[in-house]
């Protein structure tokens, strides 16, 4: 029979999944994600427990084995080959044969705890996955960088625009059409020219000209970074739909030996997670049934379901690569966001007469930041320390 924790050890298991007390913890040099560090933990206990049975059970055996090996040893010296000998010999292949099925069940108890882990950091990443959706609805990005990137959406300009233009009519009936007048660098360059060229006095038209200077400055020279800026957070969105898909496909397919069907989005909805459970459940105990038996067929269908429950997990780690891989690259976009940001070489001398929409982007890019260096991150699970938890022994 397949060896499960005793009731110590899943009480242990169970309560390292309370909420901490106060603050959560500093990993690694950031804070630390508590859900996800807390799933980590208990996984690397889940082994743990696993292992130490495993090895007191190796360790008893062994202990037999020896005892066994030396009556076989003095039978090899013996002129007369006694039954305890043939009795010896016999007991050696049971024990041999033991010790092969308890390593066959120490491996499937690896298999179904890290599976159920699996299960449990699927339903984790999905709903960081969803609170990047959060993120990139919510934030104000498109709505700024129109506003930013066009001197024609700034009520000044617009006020100080419309009183050139009338002087500009007083000397020529020439007037912008409506298509061009939309067009911020056409637009702002017919307002130089109305400056220039149109009726008053050159005191009036400098005073005209300075105040609409920093606003034709800034988005003649930030235009197109700034459509950078919302032109590369509309990919990351989209990004982040396509992997909210394949996190919904891998689930799918990560369920499918259970016999669950129902979407992923469906079961958080209706939190049927006890249902997903029940089906685990019932799996490991037709896999533990099959295992018992002693005839080739059962026991090549065992095989066949491990297998597909370890396949699951190859599924798992790869989507968890690609997970981290996009938070990794969403981390350097936004970096970049804020370099190009604070690149605008007049922001000391035009500063003050900026919209303030040009200080929320650049505190909504921190913050992003932020978010995926810390709330969004995975950092317990980079690299080797992932491949330890699914593949290692756990020691």
């Amino acid at each position: 029979m397949n060896y499960r924790p005793p009731l110590s050890a899943v009480l242990a298991a169970w309560l390292c999944w309370l909420p901490n007390t106060g603050v959560a913890g500093v990993h690694n040099g950031t804070a630390a994600d508590s859900s996800l560090y807390r799933l980590v933990r208990c996984l690397h206990q889940d082994v743990l427990t696993i292992t130490k049975h495993y090895e007191q059970q190796v360790s008893a055996l062994d202990l037999q084995l020896r005892a066994t090996e030396a009556l076989l040893e003095n039978a090899e010296n013996s002129r007369v080959l006694k039954k305890s000998h043939f009795l010896a010999l016999l007991q050696k292949v049971r024990l041999l044969e033991k010790g092969q099925q308890l390593n066959e069940n120490y491996q499937l108890s690896l298999t179904e705890t890290r599976f159920r882990k699996g299960l449990e950091l699927i339903k984790l990443l999905y709903e960081k996955i969803l609170g990047l959706d959060h993120h990139f609805t919510s934030m104000q990005t498109y709505q700024q960088v129109m506003l930013l990137s066009n001197p024609n959406t700034f009520p000044e300009f617009q006020q100080t625009k419309r009183l050139l233009e009338s002087r500009l009519r007083k000397k020529s009936a020439l007037k912008l059409p409506g298509l061009l007048d939309t067009n911020p660098f056409l637009s702002a360059a017919f307002s130089l020219v109305a400056s220039v060229v149109g009726d008053g006095a050159p005191a009036e038209k400098e005073k005209d000209l300075d105040q609409i200077s920093c606003m034709l400055d800034f988005t003649v020279r930030m235009g197109n970074d700034l459509n950078l800026i919302y032109y590369e957070t509309e990919f990351l969105r989209k990004s982040n739909c396509s992997l909210t898909a394949d996190c919904m496909l891998l689930f799918a397919d990560y369920v499918k030996p259970l016999g669950y069907q129902i979407p992923l989005d469906v079961c958080r909805k209706a939190d049927d997670w006890e249902t997903v459970y029940g089906a685990l459940e019932a799996f490991s105990l037709k896999l533990e049934t099959l295992k018992a038996k002693a005839d080739e067929p059962s026991r090549r269908e065992a095989y066949k379901y491990q297998t597909d429950l370890e396949f699951s997990v190859d599924r798992l780690l790869d989507f968890i690569n690609k997970y981290a891989a996009f938070i990794a690259q969403g981390e350097k976009y936004y970096q970049k966001f804020q370099i190009i940001a604070g690149s605008y070489a007049n922001e000391e001398v035009c500063g003050a007469r900026l919209p303030p929409q040009f200080n929320d982007l650049k505190t909504e890019i921190s913050r992003s930041i932020e978010k995926f260096n810390e709330s969004y991150n995975i950092a317990e699970l980079k690299g080797s320390k992932l491949k330890d938890l699914l593949y290692g022994a756990g020691n």
